[in-house]
């Protein structure tokens, strides 16, 4: 028998997973690596590891669903609680305000037709302080949800996805105090409309729609063509209301004659407003931070420049040499050698090895602090160097230096937990005047 998890399921886990985002309990990470094969196994997690630089705290995060920016001319799907896997039945406008689409538009044969007329806020408002559904002039009906903050859309919008969530307390910002007030009136138990799952056959007149269930107050016209029904459309009291309804738990739609098929659309458990990011389904985590420069000294960063190829997400990383969990908000996972002063550098990824053939891969030779921070993968070997060693470029400089001393990175990089790995197409050059936003997004997928 096949099975599957339920959208409530994946809410649950990524509100567990978003609890410990935000709990101080847990710290998490962005890692960056010169790793350029990894793949999510052991042996991937491992090769991530052994070219880890450097991690930065998580700044940040927030559900995010896909973008779906209102254009004219598109078809829009109403909103279905059936179809979990549903797309385009939401869209944000380009004051990124963000509306459920509640009903399509049709013609006279049942055809969907494109939206041509933009939902906004200022439409939403003559509808009873924006809590009920409003109709455009394209015969679109839509439910007002939210508009995007501006500190929101810094941080987690971009071409592909938008942020979403649930406001708890009052706040400084208009936006998030309007949303609140928003799911504070949300109406619970609504039939936001009915599903034709059969048109049936040989209707002379438009019947009688009769909803049996433990709501009250919603009401549906039918039109036919041929006759079938193909269009059911929500009625509105006259004076501007939409008549959803409320209270419905289950409900049953009773045609007054034929044998058409209808199912009732109710909308999410405790109103379509109370939580969007129930509603619009968010089944995404965006994780986001920013890297500065070399962030006060603390990134080992080359001039004029350093590259990276893969990122992760890494939780609770210990204190190199400790059990305790690193806590600062950005550390070098790199170990470096003092070495001897003198001319001679060596360049950014250059191979070099001791008289017993000892190698190490350059990440930068500092030569201001006499300090050369290195990695070693399977390439060059784990062999271990020792203080007085000589290391000689065995590629491109000829340098040869002696190690003074050996030292070790802040974090112990091969400890804490790998919940994401990024290896990129390109790898990414760093410089020491470059600010990175680095996004990371946590997808539950699918059923």
């Amino acid at each position: 028998m096949a099975s599957s998890i339920t959208g409530d399921a994946k809410k649950v886990l990524l509100d567990q997973f978003k609890q410990d985002l935000d709990s101080s309990g847990s710290q998490y990470y962005i890692g960056i690596s010169g790793a350029d094969s990894t793949g999510v196994g052991l042996l991937g997690q491992q090769q991530f590891r052994n070219e880890m630089q450097f991690v930065k705290i998580i700044s940040s995060n927030s559900f995010v669903v896909e973008t779906y920016n209102w254009t004219s001319g598109v078809v829009y799907n109403a909103y279905d609680n059936e179809n979990l896997n549903q797309k385009r039945f939401y869209v944000v406008n380009d004051l990124n305000e963000v509306f459920l689409c509640v009903q399509t538009s049709k013609n006279a044969s049942g055809v969907e037709q494109p939206s041509s007329t933009k939902p906004t806020a200022a439409l939403a408002a003559a509808y009873d302080n924006n809590r009920r559904s409003f109709t455009t002039s394209d015969g679109y009906v839509w439910r007002y949800l939210y508009q995007m903050s501006g500190l929101a859309i810094n941080r987690f919008k971009t071409s592909t996805y938008m942020p979403v969530q649930q406001i708890r307390t009052t706040s400084s910002i208009f936006q998030l105090n309007e949303q609140r007030t928003l799911q504070n009136n949300s109406i619970n138990g609504e039939i936001l409309g009915i599903a034709i799952d059969s048109g049936g056959t040989g209707y002379e007149f438009a019947p009688r729609l009769d909803i049996e269930g433990n709501g009250d107050s919603a009401s549906f016209s039918v039109s036919l063509e041929n006759g079938k029904i193909v269009a059911i459309t929500v009625d509105s009291d006259g004076f501007g209301k939409i008549l959803h309804g409320s209270g419905y738990d289950f409900a049953k739609v009773i045609p007054s004659a034929g044998d058409a098929v209808l199912r009732p659309i109710i909308g999410p458990k405790g109103g379509v407003n109370l939580d969007p990011v129930a509603t619009l389904r968010a089944d995404k985590l965006m994780v986001q931070t920013t890297i500065q420069n070399d962030e006060n000294g603390t990134i080992p960063l080359a001039d004029p420049t350093n590259d990276f190829k893969s990122v992760a997400l890494l939780r609770k990383p210990n204190t190199y040499g400790s059990q305790d969990d690193y806590t600062a908000s950005v550390g070098n996972a790199m170990n470096y050698f003092t070495v001897s002063a003198g001319s001679g550098t060596f360049a950014a990824d250059e191979t070099f090895e001791t008289a017993a053939q000892v190698k190490g891969k350059t990440h930068w030779h500092d030569t201001s602090n006499n300090r050369l921070y290195y990695i070693q993968n399977d390439s060059t070997g784990f062999g271990t160097f020792n203080v007085s060693d000589t290391i000689s470029s065995i590629s491109g400089t000829g340098t040869s230096k002696d190690i003074d001393a050996i030292n070790n990175p802040q974090i112990d990089r091969y400890s804490g937990e790998i919940l994401y790995i990024n290896t990129l197409n390109s790898a990414i050059d760093r410089t020491s005047a470059q600010t990175e936003d680095i996004r990371v997004v946590i997808d539950l997928g699918q059923d």
